[in-house]
């Protein structure tokens, strides 16, 4: 090292030239710099919230946005699993809301909303949620989709509020959730869920 300074020392500086001492501090705070505007631009702000997987953030509604006013009965839905739950190969995998849906009909359906409520009648607390499929999620005439609240943005696999009652409430649930699909008439499916809260895959 104190070679170096020496070496540093004995390097003149000639008329309309900077010296290398200068431009050396000069590289050295401008790469602090480039390293500090990098960092920033690839770390989120303060009291930002990365978004859950399934691209939103899910909040509580007051009320359902659901408005279809058609009649043709199309649309069914069934199999609403809130525990014990198994993937298609019939493998177990963590606690969530889970349901099929069918199409009875001759052309295939889109359009797709979802508003599902949680509630505790042992606290009286109730929370209802929203969801509008991605115009994406379709489902052939005479075939069946199944659709999961779970957040973890696998096709088909849609985002929850991992503080909603289903997550905090230790006691049993009713669930309701009504499912809406362009020109088919809305459908409603309840199932109820064990006191205890949600449980993992092996727990």
């Amino acid at each position: 090292m104190n070679q170096s300074r020496t070496t540093t020392h004995r390097i003149t500086t000639r008329a309309g030239r900077t010296p290398v001492r200068t431009v050396l501090v000069a590289l050295a705070a401008a790469s602090t710099l480039l390293l500090s505007a990098c960092s920033g631009s690839s770390s989120p702000s303060a009291g930002s919230a990365a978004a859950p997987a399934g691209g939103a953030q899910v909040v509580p509604v007051t009320s359902n946005p659901i408005s279809n006013t058609a009649t043709a009965t199309t649309l069914t839905a069934d199999n609403v699993m809130v525990e014990n739950n198994t993937d298609a190969s019939g493998a177990t995998v963590n606690d969530h809301l889970q349901l099929d849906v069918h199409n009875t009909g001759t052309t295939p359906l889109s359009g797709f909303e979802v508003f599902y409520t949680f509630a505790d009648p042992t606290s009286s607390s109730k929370e209802s949620y929203y969801l509008k499929l991605p115009a994406t999620f379709t489902v052939p005439a005479g075939g069946t989709q199944t659709v999961n609240f779970d957040n973890t943005g696998a096709p088909d696999h849609f985002a929850v509020n991992k503080f909603s009652l289903y997550y905090t409430s230790k006691s049993a649930l009713d669930v309701t959730v009504e499912v809406s699909a362009t020109g088919a008439a809305p459908v409603t499916a309840t199932a109820k869920k064990d006191p205890g809260g949600s449980e993992n895959a092996g727990g």
